[in-house]
């Protein structure tokens, strides 16, 4: 019976996957990453990072693969503590506890998605500018070799959303995926 068990267990942690975003601060000052999940717009306190990032330097944060409703920002000109942000503000300083609905800064959004015969299932991801502005020049690319650019002089629909309805911004990739979400590319 414990055998049994065991290999239950086993086979679930197997089945178990992860994509990482990885945040790299290309810019000359420091930058305060994020990660929330807000499903249908609802903030959810399961998934909710912060840190400092100093110029140079960079960080990781995993996300089951089949989570909904992640994003993930910077924020600038913060305190000490990580809250009192000049851009990217949200509620709960350091570590979001809004998942960035207040920002009103540029996001990477990420969410699990099945394709079916399309695809199967992957992570559907973009960047989004909707209701917001690009307070840091930002890139988006994924371990499978996809790459997508908002810049604050040059950001085009292709590249991130600006309205609800810019569907030439989404991309997908299978699971597992490492994101490198670059600051000031």
């Amino acid at each position: 019976m414990k055998v049994l068990a065991l290999l239950a267990v086993v086979g679930c942690a197997a089945s178990s996957s992860a994509f990482t975003i990885n945040f790299v601060n290309k810019c000359g000052f420091t930058v305060w990453p994020a990660v929330g999940k807000a499903p249908n717009g609802q903030p959810d306190r399961s998934v909710s990072f912060g840190k400092r990032l100093d110029p140079g330097q960079s960080a990781s944060f995993g996300v089951d693969d089949h989570a909904l409703g992640i994003r993930a920002w910077g924020r600038t000109g913060c305190d000490a503590s990580g809250a009192n942000c000049k851009t990217g503000a949200c509620n709960g300083g350091l570590v979001c506890t809004d998942a960035g609905i207040t920002s009103r800064v540029i996001l990477s959004e990420y969410g699990f998605g099945d394709f079916g015969q399309w695809g199967g299932q992957r992570t559907a991801w973009d960047l989004s500018r909707v209701d917001a502005s690009v307070n840091i020049d930002t890139q988006l690319t994924s371990s499978d070799g996809q790459t997508v650019v908002c810049r604050a002089s040059n950001c085009a629909a292709n590249q991130a959303y600006d309205n609800p309805t810019d569907f030439a911004a989404d991309r997908n990739s299978p699971l597992g995926q490492t994101f490198q979400h670059i600051f000031c590319p």
